[in-house]
């Protein structure tokens, strides 16, 4: 009772307005073979949503108390998190700069157009590795305190101790709801890349002690040398933030790279396949990026009987890397029926 009460107390902004639903795709279910419930992080009040937006709300929280008047963040074009933090930092009135990886592009498309619209500095670094794009972000820090800003930088993903956080709230909050429907939480399925998300909730099914499994799908590499290791430290420095002895281990960290594909932002095995089936069948939007490859491991899981039902599809978000023209064409030619029609 003193781990849920002092997890319960942990201080949060709302940025999403309401609490998102988890819904039943039936149609989808059918045609899988498999009971899949989605939970719907994908719908919120600020910036288009996503799971970031949770991590925020608790990070965010602590930078107004402590006198933040600059977010500076870090990630690529593709970034939903930067798109988050531009969103967030308009909400609450807050200057904002993203450091992103890639040559600035001759077209604003996808979350980077959004970042512009919502008042974000963008700065352009190249192609450069995540530990450079750190750098980066340290010398950006740098100079805007030179100039008097109260900076507050959040790391790749959001992804840390405190973050995560809202992902442990988030686990309790799917439980709940999923007990209300009279289900329980056989497995949970996401997309991962800087683990905020999967530490928050493998921590919190270890405070619940719950045999649900939690599988985080890797959608990027080389952002952490070790990456279960990263994650195991994300999830035990949450549960010392509220005063917890818990500990997980690494056996608690459940990952497969087996959707990365050729690479993060690059085609993998079944990815766009599972995006028509999702789209048809429920009128559901997951992008080739992030949340399309977390659909394509359930619909091969269960093709091959590996999944462990009821199925919670993490919805964490993304879908405006569709209409990206570097991945718009790609679906469009991927889909039988709409490669047939002449444009």
């Amino acid at each position: 009772m003193f781990v849920l009460n002092a997890l319960q107390d942990v201080k949060r902004l709302d940025l999403r307005g309401f609490t998102p639903p988890v819904q039943f795709l039936e149609r989808f279910s059918d045609a899988i073979g498999v009971e899949v419930w989605c939970k719907r992080d994908d719908i919120g009040s600020v910036g288009l949503a996503g799971n970031k937006v949770r991590k925020l709300e608790v990070e965010l929280a602590h930078a107004l108390a402590i006198g933040a008047t600059h977010l500076v963040a870090e990630g690529s074009r593709l970034s939903n998190a930067t798109r988050a933090v531009a969103a967030a930092s308009a909400a609450l009135g807050l200057e904002c700069t993203l450091i992103l990886s890639h040559e600035e592009p001759h077209e604003p498309v996808g979350n980077l157009m959004l970042d512009g619209l919502l008042g974000a500095n963008l700065r352009f670094v190249g192609d450069v590795s995540w530990l450079e794009l750190s750098k980066h972000a340290e010398s950006v820090v740098a100079e805007l305190e030179y100039k008097g800003e109260r900076v507050y930088r959040l790391p790749i993903g959001c992804a840390s101790e405190r973050s995560c956080l809202g992902f442990a709230l988030a686990y309790a909050e799917v439980r709940e709801q999923m007990l209300a429907k009279g289900k329980s939480l056989g497995s949970i399925i996401h997309a991962s890349s800087s683990g905020g998300t999967h530490a928050g909730l493998a921590l919190g099914k270890k405070i619940f002690s719950d045999n649900t499994e939690i599988l985080g799908v890797v959608v990027a590499e080389n952002v952490y040398e070790d990456v279960a290791g990263t994650y195991l430290s994300y999830a035990n420095g949450a549960a010392k933030i509220i005063g917890t002895e818990i500990e997980l281990q690494r056996d608690d960290i459940n990952l497969t790279h087996d959707y990365l594909g050729e690479g993060y932002g690059l085609p993998s095995k079944g990815v766009y396949k599972a995006i028509d089936i999702l789209a048809s069948q429920e009128g559901l939007l997951v992008d080739p990026v992030y949340s399309g490859k977390a659909v394509a491991a359930i619909v091969d899981l269960a093709s091959k009987k590996e999944l462990k039902g009821p199925v919670v599809f993490w919805h964490t978000g993304g879908y405006h890397a569709l209409f990206d023209p570097r991945y718009a064409k790609k679906v469009w030619g991927a889909i039988d029926r709409l490669a047939s029609v002449q444009l």
